[in-house]
């Protein structure tokens, strides 16, 4: 996933820049007249949502997507009062500000799939940020919504560099969703030319600490990297993980959270022999992974409800509330497409 651009919905300026790389985006992608009518929409909603009730303190995102098909996502973020009842707010007809009431709704009409979350500032306490995030994704034609998982990636790098250090790499089969989290070791050139050099790396059938130890002796003679490679079975309903150094994984199931760390180490230099750990992977469990560029502090409590939400709408606003800005950060999300589940 690759932020393309991101703006403050404030001032006419950045507004025009905005819709004019949304209009040059969504017609290099190919979308339709019509879908890439409905993405201006949707975008002129979130701006005018983010103005009135926000102050225009806010952004909106641009990513484009190749997991699990190509898609072109909106994403605004701002720091308002929030709004202390979702599901009334996507209704038509609400309104707080004496309009006609159908921003929201239309958002999720439109949208191929949308979510809305938000911590209104009455409730916020501790909370490290409150405010509305709204995702809207539009997928090209031949989505395939019979895909085992739902996932989400987040990956930005250091002041928005060029160089990302932080790498995701995804490999969808028909049971089973495989994945490379990786960070080379520090940021710029040098961390993205170690992530780079492995190219697609991901295969069907060797097993993942042998992947591992495949990864460490090609990363021989760089600077190194810390990683994972993890697999969530939907049959089996089991996730495998094995890594080392400093990252971590995180599976939220029934109201729990298990942190999974891994031994000290560089992959590519000294390490211990990795190990995997195999769970149970419920229909209902998420799965979480990230780099050390996401802060270690989060809490279900931190952030309620956004738990069950699409895991496109949790990377995002994890990446966005809980990245460390001095360094490449990086989310991925993972659970069972309720589609499948029986």
């Amino acid at each position: 996933m690759k932020l393309l651009i991101e703006q403050g919905a404030k001032g006419d300026s950045g507004v025009v820049l905005l819709r004019s790389k949304l209009r040059a985006v969504s017609r290099r992608m190919g979308f339709s007249d019509l879908k890439r009518e409905q993405m201006e929409l949707v975008c002129n909603e979130m701006v005018t949502n983010q103005n009135k009730f926000a102050d225009g303190n806010g952004l909106v995102q641009i990513w484009e997507t190749a997991h699990p098909g190509p898609a072109l996502d909106l994403f605004a973020f701002d720091y308002g009062k929030g709004i202390p009842n979702i599901k009334a707010a996507q209704q038509d007809g609400y309104t707080t500000a004496g309009t006609m009431g159908k921003g929201l709704g239309a958002i999720r009409r439109l949208s191929s799939e949308s979510e809305i979350y938000s911590i209104a500032e009455e409730y916020a306490g501790e909370n490290p940020w409150h405010g509305t995030a709204v995702w809207a994704r539009f997928h090209q034609d031949d989505h395939d919504a019979a895909l085992p998982h739902q996932i989400g990636s987040y990956a930005r790098s250091y002041q928005d560099s060029a160089f990302n250090g932080d790498l995701i790499q995804v490999r969808c089969g028909p049971h089973k969703t495989r994945w490379l989290h990786m960070d080379g070791l520090g940021h710029g050139r040098e961390a993205a030319e170690v992530v780079e050099g492995i190219g697609y790396f991901l295969d069907d059938e060797t097993p993942v600490d042998g992947l591992m130890q495949r990864l460490s002796q090609r990363l021989q003679g760089t600077r190194g990297a810390v990683a994972m490679i993890c697999e969530v079975d939907a049959v089996e309903q089991t996730f495998k993980v094995c890594g080392v150094g400093d990252m971590v994984a995180y599976l939220i199931s029934s109201g729990d959270k298990k942190a999974i760390s891994f031994s000290p180490g560089v992959l590519g230099h000294a390490h211990r022999t990795p190990e995997t750990t195999t769970l149970s992977f419920p229909p209902q469990a998420l799965l979480l992974t990230a780099s050390d560029g996401l802060r270690r502090s989060i809490t279900l409590r931190t952030f309620p409800e956004l738990w069950r939400l699409h895991p496109q709408m949790i990377a995002l606003v994890l990446g966005q509330v809980m990245g460390r800005h001095n360094d490449d950060r990086s989310v991925f999300t993972i659970r069972v497409n309720p589609s499948m589940r029986t």
